[in-house]
């Protein structure tokens, strides 16, 4: 929660940042512009997007890790049992593995997030990248905390049925048990949800608009600050 709120504060801040640094008036930024509003959209969705690409990284990277495991164990006689004698396993080749998956997977995700202000610096012009800021800090906000929640949620409630806390018709539900299963599977998204795709929205925040503030000159190069489709009210109410 501390993340969260503190990754919102230096994104509003950097967003001030960027209003006063590009000069833009109240009234540049209305919502009630259509391309501020457009932009706002875009904005807001940009956060489920970014999750969805981490959280089937984490998917992509623990198939590997899976398929690295059997191969060990039909590999390597006596692994799988703990044999007494049985060669080691090769440790190096799971850390590579996740080591690998980590900064191959982000590329997408980071690409999504870096080019977005800039595509639309350049295309739409200042005030629409402050429309798409406002949009994806505020949703960024909201998908951070209920990610953290709901993994934390769906990773302790497996921790409480192997405790043996749970009972129906007094019978604990122990581990093997159909709740015991199904627990697992919430805790498996869970995981990634508060481990990879909670924690990254708060990058997300902050990078959006510390980029958007960095390129604001560059933006204002292009039809002063109108962007290359300069679709002012004017061309709009024609």
């Amino acid at each position: 929660g501390f993340a969260i709120g503190s990754a919102c504060l230096v994104g509003l801040a950097l967003f001030g940042a960027f209003i006063t640094r590009s000069e833009l008036s109240s009234d540049a930024v209305s919502i009630l512009s259509p391309r501020i509003f457009a932009a706002l959209l875009v904005g807001a969705m940009i956060p489920y997007w970014f999750s969805a690409m981490t959280m089937k990284s984490v998917g992509i990277a623990a198939n590997e890790m899976v398929k690295e495991v059997k191969r060990q164990f039909d590999t390597i006689p006596g692994l799988l049992n703990n044999e007494a004698g049985h060669a080691p396993a090769d440790y190096a080749r799971c850390i590579e593995i996740s080591t690998n998956a980590s900064l191959r997977e982000m590329i997408p995700p980071g690409l999504l997030v870096m080019s977005t202000p800039l595509i639309t610096g350049i295309l739409f012009g200042q005030a629409a990248v402050a429309g798409l800021l406002a949009g994806a800090i505020t949703s960024s906000v909201q998908m951070a905390i209920s990610a953290s929640n709901t993994g934390g949620a769906w990773d302790n409630a497996k921790k409480y049925v192997e405790k043996g806390c749970v009972y129906v018709d007094g019978v604990v539900q122990a581990k093997g048990s159909e709740i015991h299963k199904a627990a697992v599977v919430g805790d498996t998204v869970g995981d990634p949800l508060k481990d990879t795709s909670g924690p990254a929205l708060n990058i997300v925040m902050k990078l959006m608009a510390i980029l958007s503030l960095v390129f604001a000159d560059f933006f204002n190069t292009f039809n002063d600050g109108e962007g290359l489709i300069n679709w002012t009210q004017d061309t709009i109410a024609k």
